[in-house]
């Protein structure tokens, strides 16, 4: 009894079955896991058989019979049979991708280094001024490579395909518009209005096109990614709800961004595999809560601090005053000097509390995105990610802007080794598919006026 290895020419999912299983009249075949028909005895090849004797009996597959001519005459119009699944009667051939497989964690890795990127930072800032900005495609491409090309999932690296003169038209059309802006602003009233409406009500356009184009030129074992572009949705979650915000004295803004990340989860995928998002508007509230809460206790402690070192100033004002002229000008240094160390301590509360969301809303939407069975894991630390802010802030200040590169490689590092994947699904399972070119106008318009469209 021969073995037959039947393989689907799109895919190369293949099976070996009995040959006696394969139904006589099967001639077109559907693959149960890229659904693309093919014929079976091009695909078919005896590769085993239990006895010498038997394979040389074993009569080669069978020709598929002739169609027969149907009542409306044969060609285009006459009606094909039914194609059946790859065999239709095999229960031994269900599509790998249906069983989960056991649970592995994948972990993320960012092995970059500060003294690389710093070579291709500056020279991208460099030719960026030299050339008024027309280098600024070349850049972000070199940028963007460099950081996928150093980021590694189960030590394989993602890679970056986008093409520099497609971002170079989508940056002269960028360019155009927002000289058209800037010149309008001072020209016309009117016509300020005009372009501003226009650009509010483009924005959600902006933003999924710019989604799309990022993602399918961003691919992972030679499988791109994809964005389903639902432009509606997008208009809701990114015109509609924040045109109510001020409406609700911003008791909406946790929903809004609910609404918009799941926008961005549930519309992205890898390969023919569309992401799902499992967290909820309670969980988005709970961060806001939380980080008010936080704030509030702050701020009734820097009040206490505020009213005894007021306090303790008007007491000793009248000594520095008693004291003459040079002790008046200390007293008012000193109450100076305490008013500056208050609002420095207030802006430090602020810088915390938003780093502290941003840090939450990392983390839920990382935690709460699905793909197929598996699972991302983030475990973002707020005080870490606060140190790394802060430092680098002082850093770059102190260095006049030339220690940015080492900045965002620290950062970008502690981001990824906070994540991993626990994979519950065969990585073969994740098909891809082609992909249309899709102009970059979104993607260089939204950077040009600053519009984060990151996860």
């Amino acid at each position: 009894m021969s073995t037959v290895t039947i393989t689907c020419p799109s895919c190369h999912y293949s099976r070996e079955v009995a040959a006696s299983a394969i139904p006589v009249n099967a001639a077109v075949v559907t693959c149960p896991k890229c659904r693309q028909k093919f014929s079976l005895q091009a695909a078919m090849s005896v590769t085993a058989t239990p006895e010498p004797a038997v394979a040389a009996a074993v009569p080669p597959p069978p020709e598929p019979p002739p169609p027969e001519p149907s009542r409306t005459g044969i060609g285009a119009d006459a009606e094909e049979p039914p194609s059946p699944e790859l065999p239709p009667s095999l229960p031994s051939m269900p599509p790998q991708s249906s069983r989960p497989a056991g649970r592995r964690k994948l972990r993320f890795a960012f092995t970059g280094s500060a003294r690389d990127y710093f070579g291709i930072w500056i020279v991208n800032t460099l030719l960026k001024i030299v050339t008024l900005g027309i280098y600024t495609a070349w850049a972000k491409v070199r940028q963007r490579r460099y950081f996928y090309g150093n980021t590694r999932l189960n030590n394989t690296v993602f890679e970056y395909l986008a093409d520099p003169l497609a971002l170079f038209k989508g940056w002269l059309i960028a360019a155009v518009f927002f000289l058209l802006y800037s010149v309008g602003t001072k020209v016309s009233p009117f016509l300020s209005i005009a372009l501003g409406v226009a650009f509010f009500l483009g924005m959600p356009w902006l933003i999924v096109r710019s989604r799309i184009f990022n993602l399918r030129n961003s691919a992972h074992r030679n499988i791109r990614f994809t964005f389903n572009p639902a432009y509606r949705e997008a208009y809701v979650a990114f015109a509609g709800i924040p045109f109510l915000v001020p409406f609700t004295l911003g008791l909406i803004a946790p929903y809004m961004i609910y609404r918009q990340k799941k926008f961005f989860v549930e519309n992205s995928g890898y390969g023919r595999t569309r992401c799902t998002f499992d967290a909820t508007v309670k969980d988005f509230y709970l961060v806001f809560l939380k980080a008010a809460g936080w704030l509030i206790v702050l701020a009734v402690g820097v009040g206490f601090a505020a009213s005894f070192i007021s306090g303790a100033v008007r007491e000793i004002s009248p000594l520095f005053l008693d004291g003459g002229a040079a002790a008046g000008k200390m007293g008012k240094k000193a109450a100076i000097a305490a008013v500056i160390l208050i609002v420095a301590v207030l802006n430090l509360f602020y810088l915390f509390f938003a780093i502290y969301v941003r840090t939450a809303l990392a983390n839920l939407t990382w935690n709460g995105t699905r793909l197929k069975h598996s699972r991302f894991v983030s475990t973002l630390s707020v005080g870490r990610m606060a140190w790394l802010y802060l430092s680098s802030g002082v850093a770059i200040l102190c260095s006049f802007g030339l220690l940015i590169p080492w900045a965002s490689i620290r950062i970008t590092r502690y981001r990824f080794g906070c994540l991993t994947l626990e994979l519950q699904d065969e990585p073969e399972g994740f098909l891809g598919w082609g992909h249309a070119e899709i102009g970059s106008a979104g993607e260089e318009l939204g950077d040009m006026l600053g519009i984060d469209v990151g996860l």
